[in-house]
């Protein structure tokens, strides 16, 4: 499990999650401070080890932050 504490005023949460033999990520976002519900999202990527799946989901994760983010 990864866990960014602060990314922009966000919480990452990533978990890898195992796929007919193969692993995806599941990923967690929820604005620091605020009382919205946090985003789960799966972020499929078939990585061959769990930490490089939560690698990619962290990844995915920014740069969802990146594009979704209300400036």
């Amino acid at each position: 499990m990864i866990i960014v504490p602060d990314y922009c005023g966000f919480r990452i949460d990533v978990n890898a999650v195992a796929v007919d033999g193969r692993h995806n990520a599941e990923v967690r976002i929820l604005r620091l401070f605020s009382r919205e519900k946090p985003t789960v999202e799966p972020a499929t990527c078939f990585k061959l080890t769990p930490e490089r799946a939560e690698r990619a989901g962290e990844t995915w994760a920014r740069r969802w932050i990146d594009a979704n983010e209300i400036v």
